[in-house]
């Protein structure tokens, strides 16, 4: 089953709700207007963001989940409240708490500051978006602490630039994704990716060996295989490095490393039988994994055919023996060089070797 994209609704729930909110900030509308506002708080800024957040976790962007999942449970918890001061029983009425609700809004700006630092590696439109929203975190924070007008309704002004960002970064992702080119601007990814020339010594630089326990680490992560140049060159550097490692009959086992990975479609047939042939001559056994804060987990190349279908899972690829492009908008790292550190090899060896004998 394909997934579509679902960020543009998520930035269009956080976007159409916060709008609302901050007309009242501004003074534009009555300060009732923000019963009005409960039931968008509820259904699009809460429920809207928490579908949004389970669809991005389900395609992997850990970045996304937590984002509208954590703007999603702020609306659901904003209506609460304000449900449960609007009923003449409650135990909140009119009470204020000057020094909760001043920490609140500076927790949520600290948490926004976050989102920000990341979203820095993005596009534009997202960088605009969490500077703006941090800030108005802040300026609410003081706006409690200080009890001024003024800086209410700067905190409305900065919200109602957030919300308009964040409307208008759901709109261009729908309007680029429609006409399959760039028609409104701001999307673009910040970081390029980093694309190495592969040749055999840079291939052999991402090998690393345990002799106690006889196993090879392959660091292909962010690796752009689109030539049979390249191809050869896999090989030639993996056939010297395990040579040259003094292992037991030349004979190892492997974890690879595939995050990330591209293989062109012209190549593919050959990177494959490329891969047969290694293992055939060097390999005792091989194993995939990559490493997360969570522990290891195993996965194969992605790819997408180049006509835009449905990405082959592991059973497309063993009945049509291919695997197409996919161009990635991002680094795989934090480093933007596109492989796994010399830390993560040495720190993920005993762990490998323990899934290569399992």
């Amino acid at each position: 089953m394909t997934i579509g994209n679902p960020a543009p609704l998520g930035l269009l729930c956080f976007g159409m709700t916060t709008l609302l909110l901050m007309y009242i900030d501004m003074g534009w509308v009555e300060h009732d207007f923000e019963i009005q506002i409960y039931g968008t708080a509820v259904f699009l800024g809460g429920v809207g963001q928490i579908i949004v957040a389970i669809f991005e976790i389900i395609k992997g962007s850990s970045f996304s989940f937590a984002v509208f999942g954590c703007y999603g449970a702020f609306w659901l918890g904003w209506a609460a409240v304000l449900l449960e001061r609007s009923r003449n029983t409650s135990d909140f009425g009119e009470a204020v708490y000057p020094k909760g609700s001043t920490a609140f809004f500076a927790q949520w700006g600290v948490l926004s500051s976050c989102f920000w630092i990341i979203a820095r590696r993005k596009n534009i439109c997202l960088n605009i978006v969490f500077a703006l929203l941090s800030s108005t975190f802040y300026l609410l924070s003081i706006t409690v602490a200080t009890g001024s007008e003024g800086v209410k309704k700067a905190a409305g002004a900065v919200g109602f630039c957030t919300a308009v960002g964040a409307f208008y970064t759901g709109v261009a992702e729908l309007v680029n994704e429609e006409y399959g080119k760039e028609i409104l601007p701001g999307l673009a990814a910040r970081i390029a990716p980093h694309r190495e020339e592969i040749t055999p010594q840079s291939i052999s630089a991402r090998l690393s060996y345990d002799k106690r326990s006889n196993t090879v680490f392959l660091a292909f992560r962010g690796l752009h295989v689109r030539t049979l140049e390249a191809v050869q060159a896999i090989h030639d550097g993996v056939e010297a490095s395990i040579q040259g490692f003094d292992a037991p009959d030349e004979k190892v086992h492997a974890v690879v490393d595939y995050k990330d990975v591209i293989i062109a479609e012209p190549v593919v047939k050959e990177y494959w039988q490329m891969v047969a042939d290694i293992e055939k001559r060097f390999y005792l056994s091989a194993k995939r994994f990559a490493v997360s804060s969570f522990g290891t987990l195993e996965h194969e190349p992605i790819g997408v055919p180049a006509s835009g279908l449905a990405p082959m899972g592991p059973t497309d690829r063993k009945k049509n023996n291919q695997l197409t492009a996919i161009e990635m908008v991002e680094p795989a790292n934090a480093s933007g060089s596109g492989r796994a550190t010399t830390h993560e090899a040495k720190e993920s060896i005993d762990e490998t070797t323990r899934l290569t004998s399992s």
